[in-house]
């Protein structure tokens, strides 16, 4: 493949796995709203344009400034967080969108980014446990997971968090913290159950025997599972989903749209997006290894560990094995807070490689590794 000279700096595995995804967004969403909204699509495109130019844009910034400003950011985006609550939209009993005029936007998807940008620059500070730097991280962290819940948005929420302990894990924190952590978990959950509202209970139900309540919590599941086993090996083929057209699979063109793939594609079509998610992540994860300069290497690991979490609850979501939380696919599902958040990452990414792969140390250093 050919790339026009502006994209040929750029890690090309990185480029190509993230076009394929976006490609199969594109055919999933074109067919999800083939019958019903065709001006999704139309929107997509114009998101994957908007998120592509900030891809382009982004590595023009130095990366050190970007780290300079993660507070003014934070702050920015934790405004717009507050302001959803006075002005937000409702949708489905949860209000989590801002209009700005012509769009909505979700500013708990923009905190995604904030948290890794902020996060990768507090944690190099930290010396010890107790210290005043962990105790703002704790609470640059607690505020928005805890407005998110409010909303109520649970499956956001829980995405702060899992890129910070990736983060902390490869800043070197001992094992013990993380134990520690694990088990007063477990000795909460039952607080936390009381807690949970009750569809957010039967969710979990669902998981476990979505049969036992087919009509009601578990309907997402089975029709999604349903949905991706029709397509068989080579799927029904594009648009002749029934499935998805006839209007039995909920929310195909945003948290389900892997399972309309799997239905008009196939296990074909769906290994090739999952191959395409593995390469994508697989190269983040030796920038994560090459790099060691602090904040960058974390806020690497951090991106990594997001697309990582991301993708892989979204597609289990959908095979029955996990709960359905709200968690869209990255560069796949309908929305453009989502493309533009992931795209900032990227852009971010880029910013932070460019000076190695310009010295050809990556190149250098993939000739060093062992894998025995």
């Amino acid at each position: 493949m050919q790339f026009p000279e502006v994209l040929k700096r750029f890690d090309p595995y990185i480029v190509k796995s993230l076009l394929v995804i976006q490609i199969f967004g594109l055919i999933g969403i074109y067919s999800a709203s083939y019958s019903e909204n065709s001006l999704l699509i139309y929107k997509q495109i114009l998101y994957i344009t908007l998120g592509w130019t900030i891809i382009l844009l982004i590595p023009r910034i130095n990366p050190k400034f970007l780290f300079d400003i993660s507070l003014s950011i934070y702050l920015i985006n934790l405004l717009l967080i507050i302001l959803v609550f006075l002005f937000g939209k409702t949708v489905y009993g949860a209000k989590r969108w801002l209009s700005l005029g012509f769009f909505y936007i979700q500013p708990t998807e923009f905190m995604k980014f904030s948290l890794l940008l902020i996060s990768a620059n507090i944690i190099p500070q930290i010396r010890k446990f107790l210290s005043v730097e962990t105790l703002i991280l704790s609470l640059i962290i607690a505020i928005p997971f805890l407005l998110t819940l409010k909303q109520p948005d649970l499956g956001t929420a829980i995405t702060f968090i899992v890129p910070i302990i990736f983060m902390l894990y490869v800043k070197g924190v001992k094992i013990r913290y993380f134990v520690g952590g694990f088990i007063i978990v477990l000795l909460t959950l039952p607080i936390l159950w009381n807690f949970m509202k009750p569809y957010q209970k039967d969710r979990i139900y669902a998981v476990l025997d979505p049969y036992s309540n087919y009509t009601g919590s578990g309907y997402q599941t089975v029709q999604s599972i349903i949905t991706i086993g029709s397509g068989g090996i080579f799927g029904k083929g594009l648009l002749q989903g029934t499935q998805a057209h006839l209007l039995f699979l909920p929310e195909k063109h945003t948290d389900f749209i892997f399972s309309l793939i799997g239905e008009e594609l196939g296990f074909v079509g769906t290994s090739i997006l999952t191959i395409a998610f593995f390469v994508l992540l697989m190269r983040i994860l030796l920038y994560a290894n090459i790099i060691k300069t602090d904040p960058e290497r974390l806020f690497i690991a951090g991106a990594f560990s997001l697309i990582l979490f991301q993708s892989s609850v979204n597609i289990l979501m959908t095979l029955g094995f996990m709960p359905v939380v709200g968690i869209p696919l990255p560069f796949v599902s309908f929305g453009g807070s989502s493309v533009i958040t992931f795209s900032l990452i990227i852009g971010t990414l880029f910013s932070i490689i460019k000076d190695f792969r310009s010295r050809k140390i990556v190149f250098e250093s993939e000739k060093e590794i062992n894998y025995e």
